[in-house]
């Protein structure tokens, strides 16, 4: 696992960004921080506890969990999640893998055994559907190799394989009705209508928003 500081400036309040497979910070580099510093984990390869005392000094705290890091941030956060004043997750579920409640496993075995960079390319292409967006992306696309990125596929299939379903830790769970990786229709099975805010939004939302207050006050 990496940590990435997108902003510190010694404020009060922090958010722990809990991202997607395949990311470093590049892409949220632009993404304005508003009153927080941001601490990023990503490459989740290996899995490990969360070092909470680069959080310790902070008077506050959020946690936002993006795609295939809702799975992570419920299997690592379970018995913490109480640092955490608000805890959201967006575009992702507690079951990864699976076909009614996550990405349908002949889709995410697809990548796996046919991963090349014009593959690479069309799943970043595939989550976003405003071409202004996904060029903004491109321009700002993760400095990691193929296989790199390959090895953190494998290795989040054989977590979820070996874990399982992770706990709910969430007091928001944001579906992205606009989601091309993860299902909308299987993103809101897994949460429940009921629980679920759905916003009209892409898999990566993160152009589409003002900035992380949004996720963090939920002002949409």
């Amino acid at each position: 696992m990496r940590y990435s500081w997108l902003n510190q400036n010694g404020l009060s309040t922090c958010v722990l960004f809990m991202t997607g497979w395949g990311m470093d910070p590049l892409p949220f580099s632009s993404i304005p921080s508003g009153r927080f510093d941001i601490l990023m984990l990503s490459d989740y390869q290996h899995l490990e506890p969360v070092n909470m005392q680069l959080l310790a000094q902070y008077e506050q705290c959020h946690l936002v969990a993006w795609s295939m890091g809702v799975w992570v941030a419920g299997h690592l956060l379970h018995e913490v999640r109480d640092r955490f004043t608000t805890r959201t997750a967006i575009g992702g579920t507690l079951d990864p893998i699976q076909a009614t409640t996550g990405i349908p496993p002949e889709a995410y075995d697809s990548i796996l055994q046919n991963f090349t960079r014009n593959l690479l390319n069309d799943f970043h292409l595939s989550m976003f559907t405003d071409e202004q967006e996904a060029q903004r992306f491109f321009n700002n696309r993760p400095d990691r190799t193929p296989d790199d990125l390959l090895a953190e596929l494998n290795a989040f299939k054989k977590h979820y394989l070996n874990y399982g379903t992770s706990a709910d830790i969430f007091t928001q769970k944001i579906v992205t009705s606009r989601d091309r990786v993860f299902p909308f229709k299987n993103q809101l099975r897994a949460w429940g209508k009921k629980e679920s805010t759905i916003l009209k939004l892409p898999h990566f939302p993160f152009y589409t928003l003002p900035g992380w207050e949004a996720l963090v006050d939920g002002a949409f």
